[in-house]
């Protein structure tokens, strides 16, 4: 995403969390904080539907909306992992 100079090292548009899934019609929607959608999976109930439009399983949908409104818990918890690494590295006599 770029900023109107064109820079991409400008902070970019934000996502709060927590993000939600929300169902809709067909659909799942994933919200952030302030109520903005981020995602959507699509589902459908008709085979036939799903076979020509490549929609997916409402199971499916909902699953991958899911792994998605975690995104923001698991980027702290990386967050935390490589902190902790850098200062075991950093106290590490052998760097």
């Amino acid at each position: 995403m770029t900023d109107e100079a064109g820079d991409r090292s400008g902070p970019g548009r934000g996502f709060p969390p927590p993000w939600i899934v929300v169902e809709k019609a067909e659909s799942f929607c994933v919200e952030d904080a302030s109520g903005l959608a981020v995602a959507w999976t699509y589902f459908s109930a008709d085979a036939d539907q799903r076979a020509a439009t490549g929609a997916m399983t409402r199971d499916e949908a909902q699953r991958i909306a899911k792994a998605i409104a975690m995104v923001p818990e698991m980027r702290t918890i990386i967050r935390s992992l490589q902190d902790g690494l850098a200062e075991a590295e950093s106290g590490d006599p052998d760097s």
